[in-house]
């Protein structure tokens, strides 16, 4: 690590101009949240590797800055030659460079790994002392990086449209006229599960994200695929030209934004009305013969860039004076499920319940059997002392493998979604672990035992957590539980009027808590993809201000998932995934339309861990009903033996 930045410090003296400090960023040309292995520069070059969070060295400092979720995580990570920033309570990276860089500073960064967005911010606070963001001739990093994994050529697969439920020419269609509202001519699409999306394409250029590394440019009458040509496949080439879509090498996209802010880029396919690209009326920018679009005189032939996904590299060959800055209209679209797209998830996650439950039954005999657990359901201290080493024993890593085995068993199965979240008392307590076969903890029947993970299927995209124990929980161990239950089931029961953001509905899952004093710090839920990426916006549930951008609306996924965190003691959480439908009210204030969330996530809440005397009968009754219907919908799944323990996993509550 300490000859990684004095190499990037001696590039930082020599290059011209000189840097007196370097911004290192987790994202990759696409600002992706997950990003491919050789695009992990700053875990490279700090040691810290979560998915979130910036790396910056001066000539004498470097500091890491990341979020509530990794605190705990990079303090483990980093080495002393690292400072740890805290998101929310140290100065933010742009007022720190501001305020403790030299008048005049040159700070350097990759602008392919940075967002109109940030850089534009990072700018105006720079200005206050005339220092300047100045683009690195190439990323310094990757000069250093010698081990650096080569490209490669993973195969571009047609997303079958019994699986998408829509068409690229009815997706292009709707894009078209977005861009007609907006007085746009074109559209630069730079995150790669928009463009997956768009094209109805899947592909495995980044781990547990069935995404391809391309960029697309979306005109009045052209589309385009900038990806490394080796991935296509004759039949994948074909699905293309069928298309209209024309594809170009992942590199030419560069030269191409220049020819498109010249009004110089074209398409051999642009004037054949293939099924991908209808017929348009360019002067008027109506489609022609469909009489439910809107005229819309062209006042700028604006690009639409999206600020948060496209890199300022690309933006900064605009004028912007003829660019539209705002949302892609297709994070919406693709966030808004079409009926196959609903359907399949909830397939979907019939069949990763049943894989969960499989899991349990199994991980309760071996508990049992290995260590003298009390199990799943009885409550008591082991009887037996831990088998020494050599004998059978289970571990984070070796429970989660076996996890996935029976994921993967079932159809349509194509992986994991996320590295699983496997994790044993105080390891729970660190938010996003990731157990490590050298170093991860061996089960312990008297600990807390916390489980995240989903899979990528064919028809969806699944996230569960659930939180066990073994062995005796404590009494402030149900409690916490029992806390985090209530927020969980607050949450989704919830009933709100249209245009409700997911900012006004995140306290509903923390005051249970609050009650007691706990918080958790991060956010209560996400967006989830169609067999695509497990974190999607452009909506979620949260404390942090973004939740406002974007009303929950029907068709929406989105996880419900409160916790509850002691430091170097346990950690909680329960998280299912929702469905966003219209809401049954008896009045209906305002005539706005009211909202409610359907459960679609299978697999118990454990009976031991809750504090019934803490619940009202309404949430009793809830539960209840969610372990009657657990039942229902996975017994098909099941052989007698795990639908026997399953019976007894969701027996009713008294109230």
């Amino acid at each position: 690590m300490a000859d990684t930045l004095a190499a990037l410090r001696s590039l930082m003296s020599s290059h011209s101009p000189s840097l007196h400090a370097l911004i290192i960023p987790s994202e990759d040309y696409h600002q992706s949240e997950y990003v491919s292995a050789r695009d992990k520069r700053r875990a490279f070059v700090s040691g810290f590797t979560g998915s979130a969070g910036l790396a910056l060295i001066t000539m004498d400092e470097a500091l890491l800055w990341t979020d509530g979720r990794y605190f705990l995580q990079a303090a483990q990570q980093l080495s002393d030659q690292w400072k740890l920033m805290r998101m929310g309570e140290d100065p933010p990276v742009d007022i720190w460079m501001a305020n403790n860089l030299p008048k005049d500073a040159a700070i350097g960064v990759d602008t392919w790994c940075v967002s109109v967005d940030t850089a534009q911010k990072w700018e105006c606070a720079f200005a206050k002392k005339q220092q300047k963001l100045v683009q690195t001739t190439r990323n310094l990093v990757d000069d250093v990086w010698k081990n650096r994994l080569p490209a490669q050529a993973n195969p571009v697969i047609v997303h079958p449209l019994q699986f998408a439920g829509q068409s690229v020419a009815e997706k292009l269609k709707e894009l078209r006229k977005k861009l007609v509202m907006g007085k746009a001519c074109a559209i630069i699409i730079t995150a790669l599960d928009e463009v997956a999306w768009l094209y109805n394409v899947r592909g495995s250029d980044v781990s547990y994200c069935p995404v391809v590394h391309a960029f697309a440019i979306v005109t009045i009458d052209s589309a385009f695929f900038y990806v490394d040509k080796q991935k296509l496949s004759p039949e994948a080439n074909s699905y293309m030209e069928e298309n209209g879509i024309m594809v170009r090498d992942y590199g030419d996209v560069s030269s191409d934004v220049v020819l498109l802010a010249s009004d110089q880029l074209t398409s051999c396919s642009s004037t054949k009305g293939s099924k991908g690209n209808p017929k348009i009326d360019v002067r008027n920018a109506t489609y022609v013969g469909n009489s439910d679009s809107h005229a819309a005189e062209f006042v700028n032939d604006l690009i639409w860039v999206d600020p948060g996904a496209c890199c300022f590299a690309l933006y900064s060959k605009l004028s912007a004076d003829k660019v539209l800055l705002q949302q892609s209209p297709l994070a919406l679209a693709k966030a808004l499920k079409n009926p196959v797209e609903i359907e399949g998830l909830k397939k979907a996650h019939f069949r990763d319940g049943a894989a969960v439950v499989q899991y349990l039954v199994w991980l309760d005999k071996q508990m049992q059997e290995i260590y003298g657990a009390s199990g799943y359901f009885m409550e008591a201290e082991s009887t037996k002392q831990k088998k020494q080493l050599g004998t059978k024993r289970l571990t984070e890593v070796s429970v989660s493998d076996k996890l996935e085995e029976f994921r993967a068993s079932k159809e349509h199965f194509r992986g994991l979604s996320f590295r699983t979240t496997s994790s044993v008392g105080s390891n729970a307590a660190i938010i996003h672990y990731k157990p490590e076969a050298e170093t991860c903890a061996e089960l312990d029947p008297d600990c807390i035992y916390l489980f995240d993970s989903g899979a990528q299927y064919l028809d969806g995209t699944t996230d569960i957590t659930r939180t066990i124990h073994f062995g005796k929980p404590s009494p402030h161990e149900k409690s916490s539980y029992t806390a985090v239950l209530k927020g969980h089931i607050s949450l989704g029961n919830a009933r709100f009027p249209n245009g409700t953001n997911g900012q006004a509905l995140d306290i509903l899952a923390r005051i249970p808590l609050w009650k007691d004093g706990l918080d958790y710090r991060h956010g209560t839920g996400h967006g989830i993809g169609s067999y695509l990426n497990v974190h999607e916006g452009p909506h979620n549930i949260s404390f942090r201000p973004s939740a406002r951008d974007v009303p929950l609306q029907v068709s929406m996924a989105v996880t419900d998932e409160p916790g509850y965190y002691e430091d170097g003691n346990f950690g909680i959480r329960i998280e299912n995934v929702l469905i966003v439908k219209e809401g049954h009210t008896k009045f209906n204030f305002g005539n706005k339309g009211y909202l409610s969330f359907e459960h679609i996530t299978w697999a118990p809440y454990q009976r031991k861990l809750i504090d019934v005397s803490l619940l009202i009968p309404e949430e009793i009754e809830w539960l209840n009903e969610y372990h009657a219907k657990c039942r229902e919908i996975l017994t098909p799944y099941l052989n007698t033996s795990e639908m026997e323990w399953l019976k007894k996993a969701t027996e009713p509550i008294a109230a």
